[in-house]
């Protein structure tokens, strides 16, 4: 992980618990120890938004969020979210997910309640994080010596519809990728009410001489349809070995070569391609090493 984000996180946690606080560039950049506008060059240049896009988009959210599961009126949202006037979230909202809260919010009224709670809780969850990927996540492949020092079971995986985009790229700009992947899938999520269900999952679906093709995306109620650009696929139930990896992402090659090695010594073959879910928001969690991934390798039987 580099620097510069283990050193935004502590930050990034703070805008993500306060979000109706307005919290100044200084102040920030005080707490880090930097000047503000080495801030606020360092913070885009990692995030990928200013901090100023990165503080609204996540009061929208936050008010999407709350239109969802609540009967709160439109001003009563927009006060607890941050904003000052309802004109103004009005204007803010139509213009982050193209259409005005009222219309938001009845496109959902046929959505089961428990779905919406889950689907608004992940908004609220992954917002902070969701940028976070590209600096984060590097190759799983076994390279050199590793500490396989992991309990792996057996578990059944239930089936589920992913919404995702897959690409192929060098093992180099794995991150770089998914950087671009994971926000476009949850923007478009947020932006067309498709609910989500759980957290982010990478598949890896065939490696190459530096070169692998993933899939990368979110789980999503049945029946969400895609755009030309972000597509929907469905992932079979299956029997898989599984392994919780707890630390920073760049040791997620150590889980993956245990794996490897289990099935092997257990005469195991693996039955489809094996993937990541992301289950700690490094955005809220600012400690990495507190940062929880299941992996998991389909098998046969």
């Amino acid at each position: 992980m580099s620097h510069r984000l283990q050193t935004l996180l502590p930050v990034l946690a703070q805008l993500s618990g306060a979000r109706d606080v307005r919290t100044s560039l200084a102040s920030l950049a005080r707490q880090v120890g930097q000047s503000p506008s080495y801030f606020q060059r360092t913070f885009a240049r990692v995030v990928g938004e200013s901090p100023k896009q990165y503080t609204r988009r996540l009061q929208l959210e936050c008010a999407a969020a709350l239109l969802l599961t609540t009967e709160d009126s439109i001003l009563d949202v927009a006060l607890a979210s941050g904003f000052e006037s309802h004109e103004g979230f009005t204007r803010a909202f139509s213009k982050h997910f193209g259409q005005a809260p009222k219309l938001f919010r009845a496109s959902t009224a046929e959505v089961e309640l428990p779905t919406l709670r889950r689907h608004a809780q992940l908004i609220a969850q992954l917002g902070p994080c969701v940028h976070l990927f590209r600096a984060a996540i590097t190759s799983p492949h076994y390279h050199g010596e590793k500490t396989l020092n992991y309990d792996i079971t057996q578990q059944p995986i239930d089936a589920m519809t992913l919404l995702c985009q897959t690409q192929r790229v060098e093992q180099a700009k794995i991150a770089e990728a998914l950087g671009q992947i994971l926000p476009a899938v949850f923007a478009y999520a947020t932006q067309h009410n498709v609910p989500m269900l759980g957290p982010p999952i990478t598949r890896y679906h065939a490696w190459g001489p530096g070169v692998v093709t993933l899939e990368a995306g979110i789980p999503v109620a049945p029946g969400a349809t895609g755009s030309d650009d972000i597509a929907v696929t469905t992932v079979d139930a299956c029997k898989a070995a599984v392994a919780i990896h707890t630390g920073p992402y760049e040791g997620l090659a150590d889980a993956h070569a245990a794996i490897e090695l289990y099935l092997h010594e257990h005469g195991l073959r693996a039955a489809g391609p094996p993937f990541e879910v992301y289950l700690t928001d490094p955005g809220e969690v600012p400690d990495p090493a507190d940062w929880k991934t299941r992996v998991v390798w389909p098998i046969e039987g």
